[in-house]
């Protein structure tokens, strides 16, 4: 496998991954040109945030998780 379908299966499994842990939220990745961001929008009404558009995982995760325990 090269470099390029090695970072694509990453990417998938990442993805995979916070829809796993935060199934109130459709989440998806986005590339335009250059650029890959996150996209996270809420799938009920009164879930907080209602969207999240990042370009870091990690920083998806941080504030999806901080917000699963405020009501």
């Amino acid at each position: 496998m090269d470099n390029h379908h090695e970072e694509q299966l990453t990417h998938q499994q990442e993805l995979a991954g916070l829809q796993e842990d935060f199934p109130g939220f459709r989440i998806w990745r986005e590339v335009t040109g250059e650029h890959v961001r996150l996209i996270a929008v809420r799938r009920r009404r009164g879930t907080s945030p209602h969207t999240v558009v990042t370009s870091e995982a990690a920083e998806l995760r941080d504030l999806l998780s901080s917000q699963q325990h405020i009501r």
